[in-house]
């Protein structure tokens, strides 16, 4: 094939990823395919499992998503993907833990982390691995968070789903101020997963605990925006860049986790437990990573 042709036929296809409807659109795809509003866990999990699982007679397995650049970790790999992803998948308390990843230089944790990384980024290129946010949010807030919780077990009941997390602030606002609280108007995007484009794939690296500061994790206050929003708790004076902003619906590598100071770990205790992190002078944020 020509390469012009390649060029073209890539172009389609990326043209083809592009999806944008109302909230209520979006319901009639949760209802066809209630995986589009499944967890980061449960996503990487049916990611690993759809690249095929071999077993061998003594109940050994090798999963394929691994076997072309890692060997011989055939043990770690299942208790990786059996005893943390599959576990937390299905919402057991395991899912409430960091994934710490230890071991001896060239043991195969950075090949990890990549193999999943790169694999989010194609999964969600898929049909099965499809997934969608609310249009414009910092962190591709998942749409099903509109629904009050009020009503959210009606709807939990009608289309088979769990529905966990609250609207971060920027949606909060916009509910309000663009769609005048209609919920069935809020505009919803498919979301593609991406390391280079910081969506949904993060990474922090610890440096100098005198100069690293707690915004590269959680986002920051834009001072220069405050003289037009009056306030420094408006949503819109707020930069949500941080790592665990923009990881939100993905996964996030944190490197050297325990050389962190111990300031940027109070975050991830809290965002492990309760599902939710502080940022700046708002409430606290859900995420989902």
């Amino acid at each position: 094939m020509d390469i012009l042709d390649r060029l073209a036929t890539y172009r389609a296809e990326e043209q083809g990823l592009v999806w944008e409807g109302t909230f209520g659109e979006y319901l009639q795809l949760v209802r066809k395919q209630p995986s589009v509003a499944e967890t980061a866990h449960s996503r990487i999990y049916h990611m690993i499992s759809a690249a095929g699982i071999d077993e061998d007679e003594a109940g050994h397995k090798t999963y394929r998503f691994f076997s072309r650049e890692l060997f011989g970790l055939n043990d770690s790999l299942d208790r990786l993907v059996e005893e943390y992803f599959h576990s937390a998948a299905r919402r057991l308390d395991v899912r409430k833990r960091i994934l710490l990843l230890m071991g001896p230089v060239s043991g195969g944790k950075s090949t990890i982390v990549t193999l999943l990384k790169k694999g989010l980024e194609r999964y969600t290129r898929t049909p099965e691995g499809a997934l969608y946010g609310i249009k414009g949010c910092p962190m591709h807030e998942e749409p099903l968070h509109l629904i009050p919780s009020e009503l959210r077990a009606d709807v939990e009941a009608e289309l088979g789903i769990r529905i966990e997390g609250n609207l971060c602030p920027s949606c909060r606002m916009r509910l309000q101020s663009e769609y005048d609280g209609r919920i069935d108007t809020v505009l919803v995007e498919r979301v593609v997963l991406s390391e280079d484009e910081r969506v949904g794939i993060g990474t922090f690296s610890p440096s100098d605990p005198k100069s690293q500061d707690i915004a590269d994790l959680t986002g920051s206050i834009d001072f220069s925006t405050i003289s037009e929003f009056g306030s420094e708790s408006d949503p819109r004076a707020y930069r949500f860049d941080g790592e665990l902003n923009k990881a939100n619906r993905g996964l996030m590598e944190f490197q050297e986790m325990l050389k962190c100071d111990e300031k940027f770990l109070w975050n991830l205790l809290s965002l492990t437990q309760e599902g939710n992190f502080k940022a700046g002078r708002f409430a606290l944020i859900s995420a989902d990573e």
